[in-house]
């Protein structure tokens, strides 16, 4: 007697990258590519209509974060199985997904040796991370995550924005921006603004 496939959904924004995920799925034994959904909003709403076993989503949609379709198809059916599927490493944006509720968190730069495996683990309870995001998880344990309010004035200083600027655009007191930019440099140990922003995206809290 066979055990019945493992049904998949791709949510992510690249035709040819869905196509090619549903290839190397097609050509394994044990899956069936039941939908697929070009931006969040379909994303969830595949989801909801096929209540697939396994959801693989991209973290950057056209229209919302990965992290937000990963939680909204959690609140849905809180024992999903999501993973993530995506270019951007660093232990900021696997945080924010693990937060979120994912199970898996997947490069597609390993997606070929990876993927299979990834979603078998996953489906059967387990959580599975990729090996260099595990590692920068491990490297910053115990660091403190930075604020909305801190990454909103990062965004800032990477537009190239003074103090005064960016109070002006978030409602806040330049003393306040100052704080919040003083506070953020602490938390990545950053020596300088420029510092500051080259850190932040190398860990994925900024893009």
């Amino acid at each position: 007697m066979t055990s019945e496939p493992i049904r998949v959904l791709i949510v992510d924004d690249h035709p040819l990258f869905r196509a090619g995920v549903a290839a190397i799925l097609d050509d394994s034994p044990g899956f069936d590519v039941v939908g697929q959904a070009g931006t969040g909003h379909e994303g969830i709403e595949a989801w909801r209509r096929l209540l697939p076993d396994v959801a693989l989503v991209d973290l950057q949609l056209p229209d919302m974060e990965g992290t937000r379709v990963i939680a909204l198809i959690r609140a849905h059916t809180p024992t999903a199985r999501v993973i993530v599927l995506t270019t951007y490493g660093g232990d900021g944006n696997a945080r924010r997904a693990l937060a979120a509720g994912a199970n898996g968190y997947l490069l597609k730069t390993s997606l070929v040796d990876d993927l299979v495996g990834t979603i078998q683990a996953v489906h059967a309870g387990q959580h599975r991370i990729a090996a260099e995001v595990a590692q920068d998880l491990t490297e910053h344990y115990g660091d403190q995550a930075l604020s909305e309010r801190e990454l909103d004035v990062l965004r800032g200083v990477a537009l190239g924005l003074e103090n005064k600027q960016i109070a002006a655009r978030l409602g806040l007191s330049a003393e306040t921006v100052k704080e919040y930019l003083s506070n953020a440099m602490g938390k990545l140990r950053a020596s300088n603004r420029a510092h500051a922003i080259a850190l932040a995206m190398e860990r994925g809290f900024l893009r």
